[in-house]
């Protein structure tokens, strides 16, 4: 597949903010594993913080791409579909946070351009659960909720209950931190999302 200057370009900073972290990854490193020159960077960027918002914005627009999919797609019974959704999102998260040794790093960088992309996202990604919450409601798969606005509050607070499967891990990985892996995260991304779930079934969230 041949890549556009600017696909070679996240493509190396992606890998080198993982391994060697925003601070220690310098333009020069991001052209040299690009296989580009420095200045055919900066033709395509203005600085090594606008690769790290586009390396960010590329991949919250991939997943909501993902979501916006499977919802758009979506079928009774809606709580399954969610479920998918959900397990999804917290599975896609850990391929970047993981991937390399400093991604929990970057997801959390305080640069203001990148928590207004992360918010905006997240905003995105609760429409979409309230979205599939009011459609499970109308099959009686759920409660109804008083207003429409109820199920964005649903959804907001499903979110906030599974806050934990979600970088940097640091709940999940205090009993044993050296156990923590993917498959421990899928073991408790599933019961975890399904005892949400099951309270949402339950008219309890």
């Amino acid at each position: 597949m041949n890549l556009t200057r600017r696909e070679k370009i996240l493509a190396a900073a992606t890998w080198l903010f993982g391994y060697y972290g925003f601070e220690k990854t310098t333009v020069d490193d991001i052209a040299e594993r690009a296989s580009i020159s420095k200045g055919s960077v900066y033709l395509e960027f203005q600085n090594k913080e606008a690769i790290l918002v586009a390396v960010v914005q590329q991949f919250t627009s991939q997943e909501l791409e993902r979501i916006n999919k499977l919802v758009k797609e979506a079928r009774p019974p809606y709580l399954g579909i969610l479920r998918e959704l959900l397990h999804g999102h917290v599975m896609s998260y850990w391929s970047i946070a993981n991937g390399q040794l400093h991604s929990p790093e970057v997801i959390a960088s305080a640069n203001p351009a990148i928590m207004a992309e992360i918010i905006n996202f997240q905003g995105a990604i609760f429409l979409q659960i309230a979205y599939l919450l009011e459609k499970a409601a109308g099959e009686k798969e759920i409660p109804l909720a008083q207003g429409a606005k109820n199920y964005l509050f649903q959804a907001e607070l499903v979110c906030y209950l599974l806050a934990a499967l979600f970088p940097p891990y640091d709940r999940l990985k205090a009993r044993d931190p050296l156990s923590f892996n993917e498959a421990t995260l899928r073991k408790y991304a599933e019961s975890m999302i399904d005892m949400t779930l099951a309270g949402v079934r339950a008219g309890l969230a």
